[in-house]
C-alpha cells in the first residue's frame, strides 16, 4: 500500500496510471466504516488500481466547530485500507488543498444545489463540489465509487460530471446498514447509548412510507406525514426535512412518480444523519 500525502506526488503517480489499468477511487473524509469497506472491496474487485482518499474537507463545514469534531483516526483507517489491501492511499494536509493564495471555487447552481441540503448549508454543496473537482483532477480515476445514503451529494456529482465533461464513471453501491437497520456513518459513534436506541426510527419511518406506496398511496404529503408521526415516537429526534423527490434533480413531487426518492435529514443532539430509500421504474426498490 503506498501513502501519498502531496498533491504534487499524487499527480505524478496519477500520470502513470494509462498503462497500470482501470483506476477505482473511494472519496471518504476518514473514520472508516462498513459502508466504505463495501465500496473499497467494490473497488478492489473491479478494477486494476484502488485509491481511496483520507480527507477531512474544511470547506463543506458551515461551522467550524464542526469540522474539528469531525471524528479521526488515522491509524485505524489506514489498518483497514491495508487489510483491503488497497493500492493508493492519498492523505494530503488542509494547507496543501487549500494554500493561502486559494481562491477558486466549484459552485453549483439551480434547484439541485439549492434544495434541502443546498438550503440549510450552501457551504456544504460549494464545498463538496469543490474538493471532488480537485480530486478528480489529482488522481484522474475512471470508477469512482460511492454509497446511495449520501443521494443529494451523488446527484450533484453527476450533474458536475456531466456539465464538466469529466470522463468519470460514478458506481453508487446500496447503502450498508447495521442489524437494526441504521445506515452506517462516520458521525454513529458519536451518539450517546440512548440516541443509537432510537436512531433506527428513522429508518422505520421509511419502510413505512414504501409500505404507503405498495399499498396504492400516492400522495407526497401522506407519505411525508407518515415518516414523520413515526418518528415523533422519539421526542429526542428533530428531523430537519423529509423530501418526495425527483433523484436526480431534488425537484419535490407532488404525487409519487416512477423515480422516486424519499430522503430526510434529522438531529439527534449535536449529530445529524441522512437516510433514503429509493424507487426505480415504479418497482424496484433501493433501500
Amino acid at each position: 500500500m503506498h501513502i501519498i500525502s502531496t498533491p504534487d506526488e499524487m499527480t505524478e503517480t496519477a500520470r502513470g496510471w494509462l498503462t497500470g489499468g482501470t483506476v477505482g477511487f473511494v472519496p471518504t473524509m476518514g473514520y472508516l466504516h462498513e459502508g466504505h469497506r463495501s465500496l473499497i472491496q467494490s473497488a478492489h474487485a473491479e478494477c486494476e488500481i484502488s485509491v481511496v482518499s483520507l480527507f477531512v474537507n474544511p470547506l463543506q463545514f458551515r461551522v467550524h466547530a464542526d469540522f474539528l469534531n469531525y471524528p479521526r483516526d488515522r491509524e485505524r483507517d489506514l489498518r483497514l485500507l491495508e487489510q483491503e489491501e488497497v493500492d493508493v492511499v492519498f492523505l494530503p494536509k488542509t494547507e496543501d488543498m487549500y494554500p493561502e493564495t486559494f481562491s477558486t471555487y466549484v459552485m453549483p447552481s439551480g434547484p439541485l444545489a439549492e434544495r434541502l441540503e443546498g438550503a440549510i448549508s450552501p457551504e456544504y454543496v460549494r464545498g463538496m463540489a469543490t474538493v471532488m473537482t480537485k480530486l478528480f483532477h489529482l488522481i484522474r480515476p475512471d470508477v469512482v465509487y460511492m454509497g446511495q445514503k449520501d443521494a443529494q451529494q451523488i446527484a450533484i456529482i453527476r450533474q458536475l460530471i456531466r456539465d464538466l465533461t469529466v470522463d468519470i464513471h460514478l458506481r453508487i453501491l446500496p447503502t450498508v446498514r447495521d442489524s437494526d437497520g441504521l445506515a452506517w456513518g462516520s458521525r454513529n459513534h458519536q451518539l450517546t447509548v440512548e440516541q443509537r436506541k432510537v436512531a433506527p426510527l428513522l429508518y422505520q419511518a421509511l419502510l413505512l412510507g414504501k409500505e404507503a406506496i405498495e399499498k396504492g398511496e400516492r400522495q407526497a404529503q401522506r407519505i411525508k406525514e407518515i415518516i414523520y408521526a413515526h418518528v415523533a415516537h422519539s421526542p429526542s429526534i428533530y428531523l430537519d426535512y423529509v423530501a418526495v423527490c425527483d433523484p436526480d434533480t431534488f425537484v419535490e413531487y407532488d404525487e409519487v412518480a416512477e423515480n422516486t426518492l424519499i430522503t430526510l435529514a434529522a438531529k439527534l443532539g449535536a449529530v445529524r444523519l441522512v437516510d433514503n430509500i429509493l424507487l426505480l421504474k415504479g418497482v424496484q426498490w433501493h433501500i
